[in-house]
């Protein structure tokens, strides 16, 4: 039960306790906001435009995503990191309300606009890539490449909890609320992830962020990421994950909504299904974060490759049969690995890295080509659904396509991992095991 123990915050310091306790919070309400959004966006989608809509608004995403990212990178020098955190959960707030308000006063003649839905959409998709990715980059920053194997456990935990939580009350609530009210209980969340950020800064006191040195010319800060991840064959790797990922997930989040939509009437109604496909997610993130993690996460090669033959496995199950419950079964299975030893393995692969590459490099990665696996796999439905219309199968045989991609990427970045820390922290000479029969085997392998 060693690997149990782990996980656990007992097994911490009481200045790692601290810590991670206070960015477990934080994680958690962030998580909780972004699952209360989640079947709520889901729902009109569906519910107003159907289906055959997703390809097209997911593109949408990615141009306003962009935009985003490409202010993220001309403004994150400017301010401190708790700026930045506590800026942008307020932000986000006063957006919520401002939604809610327009919603209690425009009623369903508003709601069911298609510019609407796709605004409703798009934020949410603007909220996730945004607020996971600066949380995840202010841990970074602030949490050593020591600690990250042991406070990256219980951290995750504190976002696996929010999913529930998420899920749930969107599932208990919808129907005693209805959708639109639960903006309400999203703003007020948002502020206390703000509040969270500042109790953070000021408890831990983090030493000052060190700046990389900008570049000179109007558009050498918004490039320094593109120029990072290109010249690195690490990030690269890390690129053919994001986007392996990310391709087979949308491919296969669709075909659940396609099920979904087939089987459930009412947008309060698909809001209630998706909300209990998100809790149901997360406590199987929450055994996988608990049982796999701390066994897992020192073992990279290891805990990167599970999670794509887990999707590989719920792509043939679905293919075989298409129907809710085994839907949710193998979503479960495999979103549930992708929220905790996938994130969690993700994340510590960063901790090594330079400022530039931990703000700039992720940033880009984050948001800029996770959304262009998004892109991709938008335009490939748009060619599936043109050819043979809304086509499970079709779809299917894609994502186990990204999903080979996404296996070899990982076999070599764990690889690539392992290389890394030793060329950063070489044993000294007297600690290096001595192994005669096989003299080379320390020797690290060529580029």
């Amino acid at each position: 039960m060693s690997h149990l123990r782990a996980i656990s915050f007992l097994a911490l310091s009481r200045a790692e306790r601290v810590k991670a306790g206070l960015l477990s919070g934080w994680f958690f309400l962030v998580i909780t906001t972004l699952w209360l959004l989640k079947p709520i966006r889901q729902a009109s989608l569906l519910s107003h435009l159907g289906s055959s809509e997703i390809p097209y608004v997911r593109l949408g995403a990615v141009v306003v995503v962009g935009i985003v990212v490409a202010v993220y990178s001309r403004l994150v020098d400017r301010f401190t990191r708790l700026d930045v955190a506590r800026g942008t959960s307020l932000l986000f707030s006063l957006l919520l309300v401002a939604m809610w308000l327009a919603l209690t006063l425009g009623g369903e003649a508003l709601g069911g606009q298609r510019w609407f839905v796709w605004f409703v959409f798009i934020m949410v998709d603007v909220y996730s890539t945004v607020m996971v990715g600066l949380f995840w980059t202010y841990a970074n920053d602030v949490v050593s490449r020591g600690e990250a194997d042991k406070l990256y456990g219980p951290i995750g935990i504190g976002g696996i909890l929010g999913g529930v939580a998420g899920g749930a009350l969107v599932d208990v609530l919808v129907g005693v609320t209805g959708h639109v009210n639960l903006l309400l209980v999203c703003a007020g969340l948002g502020v206390g992830a703000a509040a969270m950020a500042w109790i953070t800064e000021r408890t831990v006191k983090p030493p000052p962020r060190v700046v990389a040195p900008k570049t000179e010319g109007s558009w050498g800060t918004a490039l320094d990421g593109l120029r990072e991840v290109a010249h690195s064959r690490y990030l690269l790797l890390i690129v053919g994950v994001v986007i392996g990922y990310e391709f087979a997930a949308a491919m296969t989040d669709f075909v659940v909504s396609v099920i979904f939509e087939r089987s459930f009437t009412g947008q309060d109604e698909l809001a209630k299904m998706f909300g209990r496909l998100g809790w149901i997610v997360s406590l199987t993130a929450l055994a996988s974060q608990i049982l796999l993690v701390p066994l897992l996460l020192p073992k990279k090669r290891v805990a990167l490759l599970i999670p794509p033959l887990a999707m590989g496995l719920a792509v043939v199950g679905l293919a075989i049969v298409p129907v809710v419950w085994v839907a949710i079964v193998l979503s479960a299975a495999d979103r549930g690995l992708n929220y905790s030893l996938q994130q969690v393995t993700k994340e510590t692969l960063y901790v090594p890295l330079t400022d530039a590459q931990k703000y700039k490099a992720k940033a880009l990665i984050d948001m800029v080509i996770d959304r262009l696996g998004k892109a991709l796999s938008a335009i490939a439905l748009m060619i599936i659904i043109a050819s043979s219309g809304v086509s499970i199968t079709a779809s299917l045989v894609v994502a186990f396509v990204a999903v080979l991609l996404w296996a070899f990427s990982a076999h070599y970045l764990g690889k690539a991992y392992a290389r890394k820390v030793g060329a950063d922290q070489p044993a000294r000479p007297e600690e290096r095991p001595v192994n005669l029969a096989r003299p080379v085997a320390d020797a690290p392998e060529p580029r």
